[in-house]
């Protein structure tokens, strides 16, 4: 008996499961849309990556491997930015925040967009979070009352 147990074990682990990549991030197995209610946002994110709960003003997290997206909803003052004036005040006094943050900052790119009709400008840039250099697009989302911001970087 003892012998068949053992034949019947050594028969296990032929097959390899693969280890995900802690460098590489996932390719996306679908999507989930996530809801934050108190936040006033949902978005369709991979299933298959790992979904975190935060505090505010971090929303949720998103990530896989060394790939992550961070949304973030801040209070705020003021009437949102409209017309391409105001819109141009706005992206200066965000670069000007950003740099005052991380002075490595190399700026790629700065638009205009809009996102579910809301005026919203678009980062792409390289800098430092917690001391590594990262590719970051950053999407600011400005509402009445609340300023979303939707980090992607790797």
């Amino acid at each position: 008996m003892l012998g068949c147990s053992v034949a019947l074990l050594a028969g296990c682990g032929n097959t390899r499961t693969t280890v995900p990549s802690a460098s590489q991030p996932a390719l996306p197995d679908g999507f989930v849309t996530v809801t934050r209610p108190y936040a006033g946002v949902h978005l369709a994110v991979p299933r298959n990556w790992v979904i975190t709960g935060q505090r505010a003003p971090l929303v949720v997290t998103i990530q896989s491997g060394t790939a992550v997206v961070a949304l973030w909803r801040f209070a705020r003052r003021g009437p949102v930015p409209t017309g391409r004036q105001a819109l141009a005040a706005a992206r200066a006094r965000l670069i000007g925040a950003v740099r005052g943050r991380d002075r490595s900052l190399r700026l790629l790119g700065a638009s205009f967009t809009r996102v579910d009709g809301a005026a919203a400008i678009e980062l792409e840039a390289q800098e430092r979070i917690r001391g590594v250099p990262r590719q970051v697009s950053s999407t600011h989302v400005y509402l009445p009352g609340a300023e979303l911001v939707l980090d992607e970087y790797a």
